[in-house]
């Protein structure tokens, strides 16, 4: 069952045609329900709690009895600072309104619970131009079907193309991130961070080389954590790239590590002295969990059918409906034997 999300706005028909457009979404992670008063929304409440309410009242009207769920406001003015944590500009369209609503939604069930832990999966490799984060990209892709998913890059030069609705006010990457959680500020932060396309979750990539070149191994598996148990994560998808100060404590820390390869001469040398160095310090665990695979070579999404699409849908389809996500679909299924497969 999805998670439920009440409307309740002073603007009937603000309200109605929010609501309508939510409905016609597909994929939408949550179902709405919409009030046409405080006094409706007060009955429904006697005997269920909606899972998010989103209320557009002015402060001054908003009823004190109703705080039994988590809130959110639509707000005449943009939010911004700690207001922007549970307040959404009422103006700033209806797919972003519901882009916002999805990042906040918590689907029951959908994260570690009693017994049960998060997953790491590492994508590393030694090798250059091997698609190692277009699979990271599409990895996660899969992963958030089964479980609640976020990706993330350690590359100091990260590429994911931003979608032309989020301003340069709305910017935010793994930067401001880094920032918080190293000043402990993070708590309750993390919805502002977060970008969705196609049901993925993911926070751009650091806009300065040097947040990534001063992080640790260690500093970065507490970050995964901290995000984890913010999101209630159930899976970390991390594409880790060379600029990461160690990655060997990321790697002890990941239950399995992806090493995409080519076919010639220098990666294949390239992979075993990776290899090599990790059994000389003491990694053999780890040296034995590397799950070598040669991925297609593919092409630039130039070609159709991405004509006429912005270069962030064109990015994605092509990941998402390419071999890519075949190959993330069999070493999932498969097991670690998948990977050696090309």
């Amino acid at each position: 069952m999805k998670p439920l999300v009440g409307i309740l706005d002073h603007e009937k028909d603000y309200g109605e045609r929010l609501a309508a457009f939510i409905a016609k979404q597909p994929s939408v992670p949550f179902d709405v329900v919409l009030f046409s008063s405080a006094e409706k929304l007060r009955e429904y409440m006697r005997s269920k709690t909606p899972d998010l309410l989103l209320l557009g009242l002015g402060s001054e009207d908003v009823p004190d009895d109703i705080g039994a769920a988590p809130t959110m406001y639509l707000t005449e003015e943009k939010p911004a600072g700690a207001a922007a944590d549970d307040s959404i500009w009422r103006y700033s369209g209806a797919q972003e309104i519901l882009r916002q609503l999805s990042l906040r939604i918590r689907p029951a069930g959908a994260h570690p619970g009693e017994g049960e832990r998060l997953q790491i999966f590492t994508v590393y490799s030694p090798a250059t131009r091997c698609r190692k984060t277009e699979f990271s990209i599409a990895l996660a892709g899969r992963m958030s079907d089964r479980a609640r998913t976020l990706f993330i890059t350690f590359e100091e030069y990260g590429y994911i193309p931003s979608g032309t609705e989020l301003t340069s006010e709305a910017m935010t990457d793994l930067s401001d991130v880094i920032f918080y959680i190293g000043q402990g500020a993070f708590a309750g932060k993390l919805p502002r961070f977060l970008q969705m396309v196609e049901g993925l979750e993911f926070i751009a990539p650091v806009r300065c080389p040097q947040d990534i070149r001063t992080l640790d191994g260690a500093e970065a598996v507490a970050l995964i954590r901290t995000l984890a148990a913010e999101g209630k994560y159930d899976c970390i998808v991390v594409d880790a790239g060379y600029a990461l100060g160690d990655v060997r404590p990321l790697l002890a820390a990941s239950d399995r590590i992806f090493v995409p390869s080519r076919h010639d001469v220098i990666s294949t040398a390239r992979v075993e002295a990776f290899r090599s160095f990790l059994v000389a310090s003491g990694c053999t665990q780890e040296a034995e969990k590397l799950e070598v695979m040669y991925l297609p070579d593919g092409g630039e999404p130039t070609e159709q059918p991405y004509v006429g699409l912005s270069e962030r849908q064109a990015f994605f389809l092509h990941v998402f409906e390419g071999e890519l996500m075949e190959h993330a679909d069999r070493v999932l299924h498969e097991g670690r034997t998948a990977c050696a497969v090309s």
